[in-house]
């Protein structure tokens, strides 16, 4: 039984690290292709409606469903910190997780911030606030891409690793 266990949590996170990472960018996060589960477009978009379900307790939407894409906003608590002056605020964000599912057998997944929450009141920062024009994330955010990344690949892992079983 343990096995078993050792390797599914190796397979699982083989899985995690194979896949192309999300990363935040001046223009937000850049859209992965991913390879597609042998499974009817139906099934996948079924599939997809039941991740919703289970990952975002607190609530979700789902939108914009065609035969071959849909768009999922959810809100997710403690997505990134920001450290000031010895002080540490953990933000949360809504997000929207759009797909796509091709016919070349590939998904392309784009994950969006729509809005960020401090202490459950919208703030008017976006994804470019963080960033220098010239692309170069400000030195006081320097807390902010990673962990929000984190979230943002977690998010696309957890999704990933549901609509393949």
């Amino acid at each position: 039984m343990k096995f078993t266990l050792n390797i599914f949590l190796f397979f699982c996170t083989a899985l995690a690290f194979a896949q192309p990472k999300l990363e935040m960018t001046l223009k937000g996060f850049a859209p992965i292709e991913l390879p597609t589960p042998a499974k009817p477009n139906e099934k996948l978009i079924e599939a997809s409606k039941s991740w919703a379900a289970f990952y975002n307790k607190q609530g979700y939407d789902v939108y914009d469903v065609t035969e071959s894409s849909l768009k999922i906003d959810a809100l997710k608590k403690n997505a990134y910190v920001f450290r000031n002056l010895g002080e540490t605020f953990s933000y949360d964000i809504t997000y929207t997780l759009s797909i796509v599912f091709n016919a070349d057998k590939t998904y392309k997944l784009q994950f969006a911030v729509k809005q960020i929450y401090l202490k459950g009141t919208p703030v008017k920062t976006t994804i470019p606030d963080f960033f220098m024009p010239d692309g170069n994330l400000k030195e006081d955010f320097s807390d902010v891409k990673p962990t929000l990344e984190d979230t943002a690949n977690k998010i696309a892992v957890s999704f990933s690793n549901f609509i393949v079983n």
